[in-house]
């Protein structure tokens, strides 16, 4: 038994394990499994080892309280073809050896399960709120909806919101994130959670930005700043800053290579590596996000670089 056909086995039961989910036993579909589970050894082997695997790596959560649950829900209620995709992806790599909770964790982010909103790996939302107006997320993104009498609040917990506001003067508006908070003044805008600083742009009107060391500014359409703890500056426009991704693409107006991978990574199930010097390679234009693949492979395509896929769980990006 050689690896190249069991790879192959492992895809086609992994099809099969999805494509029999929600239907009924006297579906045809059945018994045509049956015939390709029959065929040779490797089918057996490879649905023996995919129809326990799933249960397997949620049983890994079980020291998450609660969220063994979640994480079945969240991953069995992606939509296909993205859930065929993620869900096969996360299966194969956990059939191949690494770790299943980091594994479910690139499918839907772990920590992040029990928010109010969220989305998976390579999954967009437009969500309307109570008081109309409409939170965007971007993959691997999750905020919190506080919303009462007083007070209309969003917790972005990690990622990258957008909103469109409905006024309400007795009740702004305000995204809290772990360096500050942003009150909108009737606007769009886009706030982006990063491990050490955030970062707001507005696309529309204004917003006060206010920082936990107590300074506040307003912030205009156009413009864009970081900000953390101890403060705010203004930055250039940039793929972290505009909010193409909305819409399905990432735009690059000569910015490095690095950065267009790092904007890319949410939708990407398997593990990305760029080498130093390909994230040094300046790119220019228009990628959209839906067919992470193929944009991956047209920029090995267009650009100095050589991109390297090795099965479905690992792409390596380098200079030629």
């Amino acid at each position: 038994m050689t690896f190249q056909p069991l790879e192959q086995a492992l895809h086609e039961a992994i099809d099969w394990m999805l494509r029999l989910e929600h239907l009924p036993a006297s579906d045809p579909a059945h018994l045509a499994f049956e015939h390709w589970h029959a065929h040779c050894a490797e089918n057996r082997l490879a649905w023996q080892r995919v129809n326990g695997v799933l249960d397997s790596a949620l049983a890994n959560l079980q020291g998450l309280p609660g969220q063994a649950q979640v994480a079945s829900r969240a991953l069995r209620a992606l939509a296909n073809p993205p859930r065929r995709q993620l869900l096969g992806k996360g299966l194969a790599l956990l059939l191949l050896g690494a770790g299943s909770v980091s594994v479910l964790n690139r499918l839907a982010p772990v920590a992040d399960l029990l928010a109010d909103a969220r989305t998976a790996t390579g999954e967009r939302k437009t969500l309307q709120l109570a008081d109309g107006s409409r939170l965007s997320l971007n993959a691997r993104s999750a905020a919190d909806i506080r919303f009462d009498t007083q007070q209309r609040r969003v917790v972005l917990r990690a990622g990258d919101l957008q909103v469109q506001v409905e006024p309400d003067l007795a009740r702004p508006l305000i995204v809290a994130t772990a360096h500050g908070e942003v009150r909108a003044l009737g606007t769009r805008f886009m706030v982006r959670q990063e491990s050490e600083r955030c970062l707001v742009s507005v696309q529309q009107h204004s917003v006060l930005l206010s920082t936990a060391d107590g300074s506040a500014r307003r912030v205009e359409a156009g413009q864009a700043f970081a900000f953390d703890r101890r403060g705010s500056m203004a930055v250039a426009p940039s793929m972290r800053t505009r909010d193409d991704w909305v819409h399905g693409r990432i735009e690059a107006r000569d910015e490095p290579l690095g950065e267009l991978v790092e904007a890319l990574r949410p939708y990407y199930g398997g593990l990305l590596r760029i080498s130093p010097q390909a994230a040094q390679v300046r790119v220019f234009g228009t990628f959209l996000v839906d067919d992470i693949e193929r944009t991956l492979a047209s920029l090995g395509e267009t650009l100095p670089i050589r991109v390297d896929t090795l099965g479905f769980w690992l792409t390596r990006i380098d200079v030629k």
